[in-house]
């Protein structure tokens, strides 16, 4: 006879089989909680031994940051620079087929 942590009466209503499944059941219930703890014991050692190295992975995360940071910077400097450019760009070949139509127009009316 299997012991479980059942009420007497429905234990001896149970056939075999539910019994035996019953018992199963507790039994993972049991291996699963202490399979959480000791992942729990498991998971305190792991902190308490890298967190030196958590500290040094934080530190470089900080400084890949701060350059994120200035590259992004240089990068919408960059960037309002060529919009510059372009426009200037864009004003000065106005100008230049003005000057063009004008020479040429001047040109067709001598």
């Amino acid at each position: 006879m299997h012991v479980c942590a059942f009420d007497a009466y429905i234990y001896f209503v149970m056939a075999d089989e539910d019994r035996n499944m019953a018992c199963d059941v507790v039994q993972l219930h049991k291996n699963s909680n202490e399979n959480i703890k000791n992942s729990n014991n498991n998971i305190d050692n792991i902190e308490q031994i890298n967190e030196e190295e958590f500290k040094a992975i934080n530190e470089q995360l900080d400084q890949l940051n701060l350059v994120l940071d200035s590259l992004e910077s240089k990068n919408d400097n960059i960037h309002a620079e060529l919009i510059k450019l372009l426009k200037s760009n864009r004003e000065t070949r106005k100008q230049f087929q003005e000057t063009q139509e004008n020479k040429h127009q001047q040109e067709g009316e001598a």
